[in-house]
């Protein structure tokens, strides 16, 4: 999308501009230290290939400031590696921790760190156990500012038995909400509490220690989390997630999660001492995608899908804000000329009186970009989304028209995309 782009978003005051981007590509081999690491810019979207089973590819991200960093790996426009494993590294290039999977993520890695200096880092993409030999992904960064929680209301601990494990009944919590607990006894067979929570949306549900260190007496010296879904017996979604020390509660916890019933659960880490904690619970809208049928020539647009892991196929590129979207348009023809129309409204216009029969305007555009499809028939467009919380919510409308001169109009349509701007 042009940056000159979106009259309708300003003059709304719910977008501000949004940019047509490009992809990173990863630079040329050996790349798999941090003296040869790509640059890759917050929020931008990088693009490359594992070429072999023990090939590595390194990224340089230099934050500003203290930032909350997500970083995520999806299928690339190649035959996709699959399963990847990130590893975030500190400005020495010394490991401070990996991810292999995430929630709903297929074989793809999701890493969220909650809270890092100002500095520079690097993210390193490799193969897991189950990916192909070699094989293309994508790989997006996310670099939020750190915000200050308040004090949301208070819930109080249920009665013991509350580990649904074992048949207890967990406590409900209405988002926001901070839980207060204690944990008589720690370690994996000790007790455990869980909190039930009920999202209406497709969100990302967040669990934060508030402050444990603080409590004024016989506070819990350090937690595990975990998040579960809402059958019975549970299912376990992600977890352990641990302090990045002992003494440092700073366990955060964040998922991307369908509408639904989930259960955060907490217990002591093994040795550690028993007694209080508070946990803050909350929920922010997630990004969605649509994928509407129709359409008239074969021309289709998607955004990418993983046919590796749990759950594929699995479409996994979002519209999140401070990051790079992408759409992918296929059978464009070759070297299709194709113009990526995108609005913020969906209509239903028949083109049939104008030359076109069977193909339906489905967009009341504000923008038009145009692509030149490959050999093959493809095209990508990237839209970089700004990093503000005043997005969440925003609605995005998306469909291609390529000039093909197959009917008195001369052009024949792709299918609808619709985006909801989330987190």
């Amino acid at each position: 999308m042009s940056c000159r782009l979106l009259a309708a978003l300003t003059f709304a005051a719910v977008l501000p501009p949004l940019c047509q981007a490009q992809r990173v590509a990863e630079a040329p081999e050996p790349n798999d230290a941090p003296a040869q690491a790509t640059a890759l810019p917050c929020g931008a979207e990088a693009e490359g290939v594992l070429s072999s089973f023990a090939d590595v590819d390194c990224y340089r991200v230099v934050l500003a400031a203290a930032t909350e960093l997500w970083a995520s790996t999806g299928p690339g426009p190649a035959p996709e590696i699959g399963d990847t494993v990130l590893t975030l590294l500190d400005g020495t290039g010394g490991p401070l921790r990996a991810a292999e999977s995430g929630v709903a993520s297929g074989d793809h890695a999701v890493l969220f760190v909650p809270s890092l200096p100002a500095g520079t880092y690097y993210l390193q993409v490799a193969r897991g156990a189950a990916g192909a030999l070699n094989g293309s992904y994508v790989l997006d960064v996310r670099c939020r500012a750190i915000v200050a929680a308040g004090s949301p209301p208070p819930v109080i601990e249920g009665a013991e038995n509350n580990d649904p494990r074992s048949g207890g009944v967990p406590t409900f919590a209405a988002l926001p909400a901070r839980c207060y607990g204690a944990l008589s006894q720690s370690g994996q067979l000790g007790d455990w509490d869980f909190f039930q929570v009920v999202l209406f949306a497709d969100s990302v549900l967040r669990a934060r220690v508030d402050a444990t260190a603080a409590i004024p007496s016989g506070a819990a010296d350090d937690l595990a989390l975990y998040l579960f879904d809402g059958q019975t017996p549970p299912g376990l979604l992600l977890g352990p997630v641990l302090a990045s020390d002992p003494a440092a509660h700073d366990q955060v916890m964040a998922a991307r999660v369908a509408a639904g019933t989930y259960r955060v659960a907490v217990r002591g880490v093994d040795g550690s001492a028993a007694g209080a904690y508070r946990l803050d619970l909350s929920a922010t809208p997630a990004a969605r995608v649509t994928t509407h049928p129709g359409g008239c020539g074969g021309r289709t647009l998607d955004v990418g899908a993983t046919a590796s892991g749990p759950g594929a196929p699995l479409r996994l590129e979002r519209p999140a804000t401070g990051s790079t979207w992408s759409l992918r348009g296929s059978n464009l023809g070759s070297f299709g000329y194709s113009f990526h129309a995108i609005g913020f409204a969906a209509t239903s216009l028949d083109l049939t009186a104008f030359g076109a029969p069977g193909c339906t305007l489905e967009v009341l555009y504000a923008d038009i970009v145009f692509q030149l499809a490959d050999g093959g028939g493809q095209a990508v467009w990237w839209l970089t989304i700004p990093d503000n919380t005043s997005l969440l919510g925003g609605q995005l409308e998306s469909q291609v028209a390529v000039l093909d001169l197959s009917n008195a109009l001369g052009i024949t349509l792709s299918n609808r995309v619709s985006a909801v701007l989330g987190d």
